[in-house]
């Protein structure tokens, strides 16, 4: 849906199957409807698409099919989520996600594939986003003065392949790189610092336009960051905010909790890493159960939650960071793009799913957004 200071508001379809491009097609279908009953009766329903790179590739020639479910539900998609290359669901995911990272020519020619896709779908009028791995993983590979070259020619690469967009089809699309717990981009001072070192290349401008970043609050909650501060620190060194995800971690007091407190997030499919308020970090939740400190002060678990949930007791969520100040520096944006991101329903905990479906879990997450976004006066809600 719209929001009238230019912007757009949607939830994350890579809590569905997105790994065919029949999965792609099927969950428009299949799971928009009744959201855009509830939501956006009256007017379009945004849409923040996960297509990998298996479905991408099963795209051209195919573009009208999605163009024609989307036309039948009354959605637009505006937004891509193409971190995941490859399996997201039902799946040992963990360090894959970040595979091939942007030292390799596929992950330019994966982003490109889904910009020339989303170019095809977008309505007049509007820009289209891309969220990505920001850059890659921090463990398992040495950084080299070679790789970080990479880094920059693929980003230039891919910035002149959006722009060949632009100019075919009057389209404008950014990537958004998106700091992740564990990543090479991590912090919101290592993000800055990144682009302040790739704005100093001849082709500053261009590389201005297209290559940004996705904000993703549960990961900056990872980091004990406040957001709005982090939307700040971006605007001020005139790096693009491609793309904003509103989702939210786990949160508990080491001296509060047990190990049995936690075992039930611990579902062997995504990395689980954990921060805590004296510096200390585990890479990944079992390494924390394994070997539980309980002096390490607050946690963050990164586990996405749904923004409704406030927590149990003990294990509470890290949506209170979405403050006041948050919510009003949306509107310095120009053009935001805000998804919900949780795509961890089907594998949380029952407590946390409270015996809901997952299409209701989607609607009550946005009742909570709405509820704290008026200030941005939505179109229809």
């Amino acid at each position: 849906m719209r929001v009238t200071n230019g912007g757009h508001l949607t939830y994350c379809m890579n809590v569905h199957p997105g790994e065919s491009w029949d999965d792609v097609v099927n969950a428009v279908r299949t799971y928009l409807p009744k959201s855009k009953a509830a939501l956006s009766p009256h007017h379009p329903l945004g849409v923040g698409l996960r297509i990998s790179n298996e479905a991408c590739e099963s795209s051209p020639g195919r573009e009208q099919e999605l163009r024609d479910a989307l036309s039948e539900v009354g959605a637009y998609a505006f937004t891509v989520n193409a971190f995941p290359f490859g399996a997201f669901h039902h799946t040992r995911v963990k360090e894959k996600v970040y595979q091939p990272d942007w030292s390799d020519p596929a992950r330019v020619t994966y982003t490109l594939n889904v910009a020339r896709l989303l170019a095809a779908l977008l309505p007049e009028g509007v820009s289209g986003s891309i969220s990505t791995v920001p850059l890659g993983y921090k463990y398992g590979r040495q950084e080299t003065g070679d790789r970080k070259r990479d880094f920059e020619e693929h980003l230039l690469h891919t910035a002149k392949g959006l722009k060949q967009i632009y100019d075919t089809t009057g389209k404008r699309i950014h990537v958004g790189l998106e700091p992740e717990p564990d990543c090479l981009l991590e912090t919101t001072n290592e993000t800055v610092d990144f682009f302040r070192h790739l704005f100093q290349h001849p082709e500053a401008e261009l590389l201005q336009t297209y290559i940004g970043v996705c904000l993703d609050t549960c990961h900056a909650a990872m980091q004990f960051e406040d957001p709005a501060i982090c939307i700040k620190r971006y605007l001020d060194e005139n790096i693009l905010i491609s793309k904003i995800q509103l989702s939210a971690a786990l949160e508990a007091s080491s001296s509060e909790i047990t190990p049995q407190d936690l075992h039930p997030f611990d579902d062997g499919v995504y990395f689980h890493q954990i921060t805590s308020a004296s510096g200390k970090r585990w890479r990944d939740l079992p390494d924390w159960l394994t070997h539980p400190d309980f002096e390490a002060g607050d946690l963050r678990i990164h586990c996405h939650v749904p923004l409704d949930w406030s927590g149990n007791g003990k294990i509470r969520s890290t949506r209170h960071t979405l403050t006041e100040p948050f919510w009003k520096i949306l509107n310095q944006l120009p053009d935001p793009h805000l998804e919900i991101e949780t795509y961890t329903f089907d594998i949380l905990p029952s407590e946390v799913q409270r015996s809901k479906t997952l299409g209701q879990s989607i609607i009550d997450e946005y009742a909570w957004v709405l509820n704290h976004i008026s200030d941005l006066n939505v179109e229809e809600s």
